[in-house]
This record gives structure tokens, sequence and C-alpha cells, in this order.
């Protein structure tokens, strides 16, 4: 089981697990479950993944009832079986994927009319 909290609450868009079968084999897992929440007592599964030998990256978009990203304060990736019955799990790499979001700063400033173009470079 992976736990990863956030200071406040965050926006993710996916989750990507990196994970080898023809290195690891009985280590690889075959079914993880994923669950968000506030606290490790209110997490609720999001997605429940079967994989089937996998080679490389595996992307789990996370996806509220409205076709959103979710929000949420804890992720925990809980891995349920490893395939050939293996007892202990290898997973070579988790990445988590949140939205871009376009901040307007003082240094790039959006300028909309012509008069402000004319000043927008500094030579």
């Amino acid at each position: 089981m992976v736990n990863i909290h956030f200071k406040g609450k965050q926006t993710i868009n996916d989750i990507c697990i990196y994970a080898d079968f023809k290195a690891d084999e009985s280590y690889t897992p075959n079914r993880i479950s994923i669950r968000a929440g506030n606290t490790v007592n209110e997490l609720t599964e999001l997605e429940l993944v079967e994989l089937n030998e996998p080679c490389g990256w595996v992307v789990i978009p996370l996806r509220d009832i409205d076709d959103k990203p979710i929000r949420t304060f804890m992720i925990q990736i809980a891995i349920l079986s490893n395939h050939q019955n293996g007892r202990d799990t290898h997973l070579r790499h988790i990445k988590i994927h949140s939205p871009v979001q376009e901040k307007l700063s003082a240094l790039n400033p959006a300028f909309t009319s012509l008069e402000m173009q004319m000043y927008s470079c500094i030579r």
C-alpha cells in the first residue's frame, strides 16, 4: 500500500505507474485499487485496475461523476494481488499528474490594446 498525503486539496488528472513484468515476474502487480479521500478513514475506491503482464507506463485516469479531475487531500494505491500469486510487489515508479493552470505573471502580461502592445518589449 502506498499512501500519498497533500498539504492542501489537490486536483488530480491521472496516476501513472511503471511496471515491468519481464523484469519482475511474480513481483508485478495484477490488481490495483486507487482510493481517494480526506483522511485514511474516509477513503473511497475510485478505480479497480486489472493489469495483464504490463511492460511500461500504465496510465489510470481519475475522474469524478461529472467527468472532471478529482480534488483530494489523500490518495492510496493498494496492490490487491500480484502475477503468479507473488507475495511482495515492485512498483518501479509512480507519477501523479495535475492539470496545468495558466497564470498571468507580472513578467509576461497579456496586452490587448495596440497602445499597450507598443510598450511590451524593451530594446
